[in-house]
């Protein structure tokens, strides 16, 4: 696993801590890059062993698709993916991703470079600035038969989206005001998610940690060599929010954006920005939207 050079900085640290960590960070991404090369490389995390027996369980034919559905362990049957947990020979419990072959030719394959490969090599990333992922364990690839993810399970452990519910009053706040924290570090760390909803982040209740969090998905990470700008923290936000269930309540979804930056509840900052995340997150099939929000005003808590 790979270790943080610099110890996370708390979201609201001076600027040239989240700039050290960056910068260390990015020299092992470096090394980390050239450590892998070569059409369809395979990387162990744990001790290889031929994984021709996990393969076949995710690829059955399309007629299978609905037993797939029907069974626990499959988490996904869908037409970019399929995921399945799975038993290895230990008795560890894996997830395994098989990100299906498209007919789109994509030279990052050749050169080294599939989803899978890049999953790997953002998860790593991530924990490289300190942030908590499933660990991803091993990742290969096929000519013309897409590329296989394998990484711990945390079976136990519940999506945001359904996490949430779990809690009310001042538990769902602490684990909203948790994750927002979260996000403010993430993007001061320099890492725009691109695909940050609640399906995304699974949580250990009471999920008031860091450490409670894990993050999943990161072939649409990017790491950049500054802190996120604004514009596109705002999406990473709005997928957030569209993800949420609509027993959120408004109040508590402010309280959690207050938590990621108070400014953006300033008058200028909520005009500027705030009815561009929610149109954002209307775009996302999101059913609820406070049309008081985009008022243009920041309202008082205590009014939503």
């Amino acid at each position: 696993m790979p270790t943080t050079p610099v110890h996370l900085p708390p979201a609201d640290a001076p600027a040239a801590a989240f700039h050290a960590l960056r910068m260390a960070a990015r020299a092992g991404d470096r090394a980390a890059r050239a450590a892998i090369q070569g059409q369809h490389p395979t990387v162990w995390r744990i001790a290889p062993f031929n994984p021709a027996e996990l393969e076949n369980l995710l690829e059955r034919s399309a007629a299978e698709a609905g037993e797939l559905a029907a069974s626990g362990n499959t988490l996904k049957f869908g037409n970019s993916s399929t995921v399945k947990r799975v038993v290895l020979a230990d008795g560890r419990r894996a997830v395994l991703k098989h990100y299906l072959p498209t007919k789109r030719f994509d030279p990052r394959d050749r050169l080294g470079h599939s989803k899978a490969i890049r999953s790997l090599r953002a998860a790593e990333a991530l924990q490289r600035r300190g942030f908590p992922v499933a660990t991803v364990w091993a990742a290969w690839s096929y000519p013309a038969r897409g590329s296989f993810l394998l990484l711990e399970d945390f079976s136990e452990l519940s999506p945001l989206h359904e996490a949430v519910l779990a809690v009310s009053g001042q538990a769902r706040a602490a684990l909203l005001a948790n994750v927002a924290d979260g996000v403010r570090r993430m993007h001061r760390a320099g890492v725009a998610y691109r695909d940050l909803k609640p399906s995304n982040m699974l949580v250990r209740l009471p999920g008031t940690e860091l450490a409670d969090l894990r993050l999943l998905d990161h072939d649409r990470n990017r790491f950049l060599r500054g802190e996120v700008p604004l514009k596109q923290a705002m999406r990473d936000l709005a997928a957030l929010h569209a993800g949420l269930p609509p027993a959120v309540r408004a109040a508590e979804r402010l309280r959690a954006l207050a938590q990621y930056d108070a400014h953006l509840t300033q008058p200028k900052m909520w005009r500027r920005n705030l009815p561009g995340l929610l149109e954002e997150a209307s775009l996302r099939n999101h059913r609820w939207i406070a049309r008081r929000l985009l008022s243009g005003e920041s309202p008082p808590l205590s009014d939503l």
